[in-house]
């Protein structure tokens, strides 16, 4: 296909029509709503389906035309390639967000720690003044029995 549309096409007027599609209103319909709700069928010109994978391949295929020239020897694109590049991109971004989330819960167990210990702080504080209570009632009461 690549083959046919560098040689039969030209790779510029290929673009330019795939930048028409792209800003064409039947294209922008179609990406809005999976069930387009059509007076009569020659109304329909573009197909969800289709503009949603190629709303996924645009920039793969402007890629694949840009970068090779005529001289090269051309693959074809096959599908699990796609698929597979687009599985690894996902696999980094879940492993970014991993990484987000351990700094997160580095942060949140460090806060945890910082509460507990003023926890313990705040308890040894209460234990004094309790303590302080105790002595100060047993010294009142003292007080009050050598005045009988």
């Amino acid at each position: 296909m690549e083959r046919i549309i560098k040689k039969r096409i030209g790779v510029e007027l290929f673009q330019d029509k795939l930048e028409a599609l792209s800003k064409s209103d039947s294209y922008a319909k179609a990406l809005q709503k999976p069930q387009l709700k059509l007076s009569k069928s020659t109304d329909m010109i573009l197909d969800y389906e289709f503009a949603r994978l190629y709303k996924i391949l645009e920039g793969s295929i402007t890629r694949m035309l840009t970068t090779r020239t005529n001289d090269e020897q051309t693959k074809p694109v096959d599908q699990s390639s796609v698929m597979l590049a687009q599985y690894n991109q996902l696999i980094q971004q879940q492993n970014q967000q991993i990484v987000a989330y351990q700094q997160q819960e580095k942060q949140l167990i460090e806060e945890r720690n910082l509460y507990q210990k003023k926890i313990e702080e705040l308890e040894q504080s209460l234990r004094d003044v309790y303590q302080q209570y105790g002595l100060l009632k047993s010294s009142s009461e003292q007080g009050k029995g050598k005045e009988r």
